[in-house]
């Protein structure tokens, strides 16, 4: 297993039209919105760059986030 691993998005489906999920999903997105919560970026590629991007990640060991942006 490789260090450093992130799991980046989720498909919630039908578990969001739950009250305490969407309850929960609100309050971290809430939390982002006052500072609360602050992702570090190491590094930001464009998209056309995306195995450079890959690359890094696998042998950079970055101390933050990788964005890719279009």
């Amino acid at each position: 297993m490789q260090a450093n691993q992130t799991l980046s998005g989720v498909f919630m489906g039908p578990l969001f039209e739950r009250l305490a999920v969407r309850s929960t999903v609100d309050e971290l997105l809430q939390a982002v919105a006052d500072g609360r919560i602050r992702t570090v970026i190491d590094r930001t590629f464009p998209l056309a760059e995306a195995a450079a991007a890959h690359a890094y990640a696998e042998t950079a060991k970055p101390l933050g986030r990788i964005v890719m942006r279009p």
